[in-house]
């Protein structure tokens, strides 16, 4: 009997699972370990000179090795609590707001895969380039990569 109860407990427990995990975080706060010095770093000026979207409740966590031109590229992590799911819509609807274009059809194909860990977008717009990358984290939070080029 009490194999039983424990068994049945056991499953309950499983049966909790991640569905819905990101509901109950509060947004605004990420709690976020690799914070060099616990303090988030800033967006990059030619980031914020472009207009390029920055996510609500996001931390900037990592910048890439230069973020001055764009020839190189640049590129900034960010976390967030809130999942793919409500992340990459706010993406494709700033960049599309900025004339950016995508393959829709092959993102649609993508979001078929039912809770893939990985969803990415690259954006097009004369010679611009800018993709965004999302991965789920074990700690219920989403890390958002950029990427901003000129081809």
């Amino acid at each position: 009997m009490h194999i039983r109860l424990s068994f049945a407990f056991l499953i309950l427990c499983v049966g909790c699972g991640r569905d819905g995990a990101f509901e109950d975080i509060d947004t605004r706060t990420p709690i976020v370990s690799d914070i060099p010095d616990g303090k988030p770093m800033e967006y990059p000026k030619l980031y914020v000179d472009n207009d390029l979207p920055e996510y609500t409740g996001a931390i900037v966590t990592g910048l890439g090795r230069q973020v001055e031109s764009l020839k190189d590229g640049v590129t900034v992590t960010a976390v967030s609590n809130d999942s793919m799911e409500l992340i990459m819509p706010f993406y494709i609807e700033a960049m599309e707001k900025l004339g950016y274009t995508y393959d829709s059809t092959k993102y649609e194909q993508a979001q078929l895969v039912a809770d893939a860990p990985v969803s990415m977008v690259v954006f097009t717009k004369d010679k611009l380039r800018f993709s965004v990358t999302l991965l789920k984290l074990e700690q219920q939070q989403t890390e958002i990569k950029t990427s901003f080029s000129e081809n």
